[in-house]
């Protein structure tokens, strides 16, 4: 299983971090109150899935690619108009649920699930890893 991208993965992992999102948590002793419901957003999508396969390709870990290049750089060459951007990173966890429970686990990971700065989200997953892009775009006018 490679590349988890059908429309039940998407309705999955947007329900499940949704629902976190919703109730609050605790990131490592810091309570973060509800937040906004995110919706899937598919520029998001391949950015996290180039980055995943990027990684693979070129066996690193990290949130700088191989050029340099931060999410910011990268979501951009996507087309999205970024006003905020986030990245969650996961390695090795064979499911969803898995990586979802170490993102919660992680301060750093869990706060950036509950940041009220973002409204649009995507999870990709190439071979061992887990990429996951959150965004709010400039307004447009």
């Amino acid at each position: 299983m490679p590349v988890q991208h059908d429309r039940d993965f998407r309705a999955y992992t947007i329900k499940k971090v949704n629902a976190l999102r919703a109730q609050g948590c605790d990131c490592g002793g810091q309570w973060m109150p509800p937040a906004g419901a995110l919706r899937w957003n598919d520029r998001l999508f391949d950015s996290a899935l180039i980055h995943a396969k990027d990684m693979h390709v070129h066996d690193y870990f990290g949130h700088f690619n191989k050029r340099g290049e931060d999410i910011g750089r990268r979501i951009e060459k996507t087309g999205y108009d970024w006003a905020v951007v986030g990245e969650n990173l996961g390695e090795g966890q064979k499911t969803f649920d898995q990586v979802f429970k170490d993102w919660i686990k992680s301060d750093s990971h869990c706060r950036m699930l509950m940041n009220p700065k973002v409204n649009e989200v995507a999870v990709a997953k190439y071979r061992k890893y887990w990429v996951q892009h959150f965004g709010r775009e400039h307004k447009k006018s």
